[in-house]
């Protein structure tokens, strides 16, 4: 990666040298703009993304050289200022050795170990069909923990609302229906009989009336009931104001028991 930043480094500063031997105020050549274009897109194709997939940069850092680039490919339509091509390119040059490059050459002997949060996000598995847990991943990876406990319980949801949904939404209403029903038993105070016919349908339906219906179905038995429960309630604490915290231990156990209990749980395989 160091070896590829280097050579993005000596090709801004090869091109830099070609502006400097125009005398045109406007850049019209088309072998000048072609290069503002390449090594523009190169940024955000090859670079960026495995600089972040190492998370070795502030956010804030990558995003600089982001907007530097961007406004590089920007400027590569016809006749542009030479002067603001200058401007773009040494905005990038100059801090580039001792931003990126350099702790791209160091960095690796004085990495701190992982730590168990980070281990375990990275041991993950993010189903291609999941895009919220993939999101859920993404936040806490970059430290965003509220974010992520929504997006993780999103993925949760969805999951479920799809594995109704391919059942069949009928079964879904007879299980109410029965439920709703029982005067003795776990479910004698469940009342919530619900006639849905759509997903959009079932979307309306509270997540928490969900679960009591999908335990009555025997897709989930009343321990995995509570701790999803429980996952629910993190979700709400983190998706409104409040004092409780939300921990990184917090997330663990939230993003353990969506994957295990959904995800990889084959009673709700599509």
């Amino acid at each position: 990666m160091d070896t590829l930043l280097a050579t993005f480094h000596d090709d801004l500063k090869a091109f830099r040298r070609a502006l400097k031997a125009e005398t045109a105020d406007r850049v019209a050549k088309r072998p000048l703009r072609g290069e503002a274009a390449r090594l523009g897109r190169l940024w955000f194709k090859d670079i960026v993304p495995e600089l972040e997939r190492k998370s070795l940069f502030p956010t804030e850092t990558l995003m600089k050289y982001s907007a530097g680039c961007e406004r590089l490919i920007k400027l590569s339509a016809p006749n542009n200022r030479r002067s603001s091509y200058l401007d773009a390119v040494g905005a990038l040059i100059k801090p580039m050795r001792g931003e990126l490059i350099l702790p791209l050459q160091v960095g690796p002997a004085n990495t701190p170990a992982p730590t168990v949060f980070e281990s375990f996000v990275a041991s993950l598995r993010d189903p291609e069909e999941s895009q919220y847990f993939q999101e859920a991943i993404s936040c806490a990876k970059h430290g965003f923990l509220r974010a992520a406990a929504v997006m993780a319980w999103c993925a949760a949801i969805d999951r479920i609302h799809r594995k109704l949904e391919g059942v069949g939404f009928a079964s879904f209403n007879v299980a109410s229906a029965q439920m709703a029903s029982q005067q003795k038993g776990r479910f004698k105070k469940f009342n919530q009989t619900q006639n849905v016919t759509s997903l959009s349908e079932l979307r309306e339906v509270f997540d928490t009336t969900v679960l009591w219906i999908v335990e009555g179905m025997e897709l989930i038995d009343s321990n995995q009931h509570t701790r999803l429960r429980s996952c629910f309630e993190m979700r709400c604490h983190c998706a409104h104001p409040g004092e409780a915290p939300i921990t990184e231990y917090n997330l663990m156990s939230l993003f353990s028991d969506i994957q295990q209990i959904v995800l990889e749980n084959p009673k709700f395989e599509l």
